[in-house]
């Protein structure tokens, strides 16, 4: 009886040791999101992976950006749950990245303040641009119907920049580097998961439509233009709800109404973390459309602020004479003005 108490206490013991590993507290956050959760194995499907930085101050961290070769930052699980609530994986996607290129690409690093999130869209089955967008090089599994859970992973640590992003710490917990950098965010040597997704396979696919409460109304113009793919309207009207920045329409508590939510637009990108304080800069941004013809990427490129040749060299040869009291204005900083919409990828 002695014995079997001891071995139980050396078992309790062992337990909470090997426990240790999960009472670590990651700081970034993943979750899952779309606007679509049934759907057959080939329809066209998008959703959404959130990252979200929980700590209490700055951390820049590594998002797919423009990968083309190597390992798939994040990539899916899929479960199936029985009724005895028992999880089983029935697909993992491959992590390699399998594109016709030789091209070999490069992730971004997207800086993000204390509970700020980013959010990366994903679309499934989109043959179209599988090969030209790591967003697209990814495909619902050949699943029976059913109701399934999704899991994103996040794994940075096979791109030779994580290092300038995180800390890698053991499954035990132990930072790997002592003196570890305390600029940097804190994360696991397995990478980081998002929590379950519900999600159900169909096996005819529902009858699709828009959803007007959610986005803008039916007779939309920034929509029609992108139902229509007339790109030339589509980048006026950006371009003239876009033009006055002092009201600040190309950040992120804008009051252009082409950056509310639009069924035609899939996604919007952030804004970058910072642009060059001399004038002219240049503000780029990546804007997907959605129509019945697919997915369509797309860069937008403002100019932000105005040097006049005329007044600059006006200035100069006022200076140049001994003339500096008087002063043309040769600059206008609140200047903005979309200057190219330009399909981006391969």
């Amino acid at each position: 009886m002695i014995k079997i108490k001891y071995c139980l206490l050396l078992l309790i013991f062992a337990v909470s040791f090997l426990a240790k590993a999960d009472l670590r507290p990651s700081y970034l956050k993943v979750s899952l999101s779309a606007s679509k959760t049934k759907f057959t194995t080939t329809e066209l499907v998008q959703i959404n992976v959130t990252l979200t930085n929980g700590d209490d101050k700055s951390h820049s961290i590594l998002v797919p950006g423009r990968q083309y070769q190597g390992m798939k930052l994040i990539y899916f699980s899929w479960y199936k749950v029985d009724e005895k609530n028992f999880y089983t994986e029935v697909h993992r996607d491959s992590r390699i990245i399998s594109m016709d290129t030789s091209v070999k690409g490069y992730i971004h690093f997207n800086r993000l303040d204390s509970n700020e999130s980013t959010t990366i869209p994903f679309f499934f089955n989109d043959t179209k641009n599988a090969q030209k967008h790591i967003n697209s090089n990814y495909e619902i599994p050949k699943l029976p119907p059913g109701n399934y859970k999704i899991i994103a992973w996040y794994y940075p640590w096979d791109e030779e920049h994580a290092k300038y992003a995180f800390n890698k710490y053991d499954w035990e917990g132990q930072d790997e580097n002592p003196d570890k950098n305390p600029e940097l965010l804190d994360l696991s040597e397995s990478g980081t998961q998002s929590t379950y997704f519900d999600v159900e396979i169909l096996e005819q696919a529902e009858i699709d439509t828009p959803n007007f409460t959610n986005s803008c109304e039916k007779a939309c113009k920034l929509c029609r233009t992108i139902e229509h793919e007339n790109w030339k309207r589509t980048k006026g009207i950006i371009r003239r709800d876009s033009k006055d920045y002092e009201e600040n329409n190309l950040g992120k508590n804008t009051k252009g109404t082409w950056q509310k939510a639009h069924r035609n637009i899939a996604f919007l990108g952030d804004n970058p973390d910072a642009i060059l304080a001399s004038l002219p800069a240049f503000l780029s941004r990546e804007i997907i459309f959605q129509n019945k013809n697919g997915i369509h990427y797309f860069g937008l490129t403002w100019q932000l602020g105005k040097i006049s040749r005329v007044g600059s060299r006006i200035n100069t040869v006022l200076y140049m004479i001994g003339i500096k009291r008087i002063r043309i204005k040769d600059s206008n900083v609140n200047y903005s003005k979309l200057k190219y919409l330009r399909r981006i990828g391969i």
